[in-house]
């Protein structure tokens, strides 16, 4: 079984752990629509889709690959996109009637989960250096929550 199709039959928990995705055009796609669905949902400005993408910002680049539906071919953006994927997913399980709480999520302070900050206050804090383990903390609080 290709990438592609094992990606598409894929949950967001099996993207970040899938060791070795093909990086070709169709699963940069498949990844991108994805993340820019989210920056959508979510309403994350360019600097901070730049910071949880891994990439410098360049607002530039950043609407070019917005237009194309991509994201970088590079396994830690894929890596990444499925940790945002599985931190979607665990808000639409623990909020299955409240589209607000989840689109809200990342960008409201969240007193009980982290002291008050919200999620993306939390990886800017982290800077660059350290948003991927953030991300990753983030989406692993979430699946301790949901069970």
């Amino acid at each position: 079984m290709c990438a592609v199709s094992t990606l598409a039959n894929a949950s967001s928990e099996d993207i970040s752990e899938l060791p070795l995705l093909d990086m070709n055009d169709r699963t940069t796609q498949v990844l991108g629509k994805v993340f820019w669905n989210l920056m959508n949902h979510w309403n994350i400005h360019s600097k901070d889709q730049a910071l949880l993408l891994g990439v410098k910002y360049h607002a530039t680049k950043l609407k070019e690959w917005e237009k194309k539906n991509i994201i970088p071919q590079d396994p830690d953006k894929f890596r990444r996109v499925g940790n945002l994927a599985g931190i979607h997913k665990n808000l639409r399980i623990l909020f299955p009637y409240n589209r607000r709480a989840v689109y809200d999520f990342m960008t409201t302070p969240q007193e009980m989960l982290f002291g008050g900050k919200s999620p993306l206050q939390i990886i800017q804090e982290g800077g660059e250096i350290n948003s991927y383990a953030t991300i990753a903390a983030i989406r692993r609080r979430l699946d301790q929550l949901r069970t």
